[in-house]
């Protein structure tokens, strides 16, 4: 089955025709038809470098910098569904409030998304609370 679909990358669908076993050949021909297929392969790597890699590259750099520009005020979702306001934030911890009286210790890498950035007067607001 591998013989068939490499005569078909090979000589096409309908043009040309794909050697015999019982009649090997020694010809310039034979002997460039091996390279046809190497380059094949290093194409068909080549893309699936660019289309699978490199996007997932792409959202983890997203999503670093996301995590890096966190503060005090902001509105998280975290990838297990949890919703709530960032009370405080460490090198590698956030606390966040999801409750009235209910705060949460999570790492930096459990939040998914941030949904609202903090303002003016959520920090008016956060002054008052500690008040």
């Amino acid at each position: 089955m591998f013989e068939n679909i490499l005569n078909f990358v090979n000589f096409g669908a309908a043009g040309g025709t794909a050697p015999t076993a019982s009649a090997p050949t020694t010809t310039g021909a034979a002997a460039s038809s091996g390279f046809g297929s190497i380059w094949f392969i290093i194409i068909l790597f080549v893309l699936m470098y660019v289309m699978l890699i490199l996007p997932q590259k792409r959202q983890e750099k997203k999503h670093k910098q996301m995590l890096s520009q966190i503060k005090k005020g902001d509105k998280v979702l975290t990838s297990s569904g949890i919703i709530g306001k960032v009370v405080s934030v460490n090198s590698d911890k956030i606390r966040i409030r999801t409750a009235e009286k209910t705060e949460l210790d999570i790492t930096k890498n459990a939040v998914g998304t941030v949904i609202s950035k903090a303002s003016e007067d959520t920090k008016k607001d956060d002054i008052k609370e500690e008040k």
